[in-house]
């Protein structure tokens, strides 16, 4: 295969990461990037050797290979959507999108155009997470029962752009932006498992009119739930207990950076060295698989899942009853 060509749409802070993944990706090569602010477009495009664009539909326009949508989360679905019009394969950023309805249009949208489609989401190659679901896929940790995610750290801080700060064009808040790296970690961990509800209460500070205190039960169609909690209000105490685990048939699961830990139903306690954390490098990889008509992990309408469930939250909270994430309304619809 040629070296395949990639275009930036949105240069925020996170492009630095994506640069990374690139060197570790050497078929790709960076052709164009877009942004709004044309002084700092000329001073970027000239430092990465490419073309650099005002506007994304001339970027389109000159026909990368791939496109990496890096914006808004309200501007998610347009922008992808127009670029597999296009005839670019396209990774967006998490979130997918901010809605049910936007995600499976994604999806029918690269059903259609026959172009890949493939959501950079970090979380789900956790290395500890990995573990867990090829432990759990081979059937040593036994039946799933419950577990928790608790993360806490104070989401307004002076860096955020304003657009966060917007529940239309963020999606909701802490916990549909960050939220779902759990989700993703999560779906890592207990790979094949269904979730079919949500149950979820969400706080509000008068200052903000994004949430940035959720807690949120999700149950499985094969047994078990996973209870989360974001808080973003609060700088983080040192003494706050967060943290993750999974409780399963045969003993209770949980990581560290480097270091997988179980504990038996017999109180034997075990660890298993961990790699360090690929970050996105494997999501490049995957759009790689993706052109060559190869199998690979997690696919698009697993990351809409999240982000229904993520939606799910604000709407079980407002309406104060429980979701059915199978119904016709929160369903994600999975390409054939």
């Amino acid at each position: 295969m040629d070296q395949v060509t990639i275009g930036f749409i949105g240069v925020g802070d996170i492009m630095h990461a994506h640069l990374a993944a690139l060197k570790e990706n050497p078929e790709y090569k960076l052709v164009a990037i877009c942004r709004r602010t044309e002084d700092k477009l000329r001073q970027q495009a000239e430092e990465l050797g490419c073309e650099g664009y005002t506007d994304y539909h001339d970027l389109l326009a000159a026909g990368p290979d791939v496109v990496l949508v890096s914006l808004p989360h309200g501007l998610h679905a347009q922008v992808t959507i127009e670029a597999l019009e296009a005839g670019c394969h396209v990774m967006v950023e998490k979130p997918m999108a901010t809605s049910v309805a936007e995600c499976n249009e994604m999806l029918a949208t690269a059903e259609r155009t026959g172009k890949a489609l493939i959501v950079t989401e970090l979380a789900s190659f956790t290395p500890g997470a990995v573990r867990t679901g090829e432990k759990f896929k081979a059937g040593t940790l036994g039946r799933f029962f419950t577990g928790s995610i608790i993360n806490e750290r104070f989401y307004f801080h002076e860096g955020r752009p304003t657009w966060f700060l917007d529940p239309e064009m963020s999606g909701g808040g802490m916990f549909t932006n960050v939220g779902v790296h759990r989700l993703a970690t999560t779906r890592s961990a207990l790979p094949g498992l269904r979730p079919i509800s949500v149950s979820a209460s969400v706080s509000y500070q008068p200052e903000w009119k994004v949430e940035a205190c959720t807690s949120a039960l999700v149950k499985y169609e094969q047994g078990g739930s996973m209870l989360y909690e974001e808080v973003g209000y609060y700088p983080k105490p040192d003494w706050l207990n967060q943290g993750i685990h999974y409780v399963f048939e045969n003993g209770i699961v949980s990581w560290s950076n480097d270091t997988w830990y179980m504990m038996g139903r017999d109180g034997e306690q075990y660890e298993e060295p961990l790699e360090p954390n690929p970050r996105y490098a494997p999501i490049y990889e995957n759009m790689l698989k993706a052109i060559r008509g190869e199998e690979y992990w997690p696919k698009a309408w697993e990351l809409a899942v999240d982000t229904a469930i993520a939606q799910a939250t604000l709407a079980s909270a407002r309406d104060g009853q429980q979701i059915d994430l199978t119904s016709p309304e929160w369903a994600i619809q999975i390409p054939k």
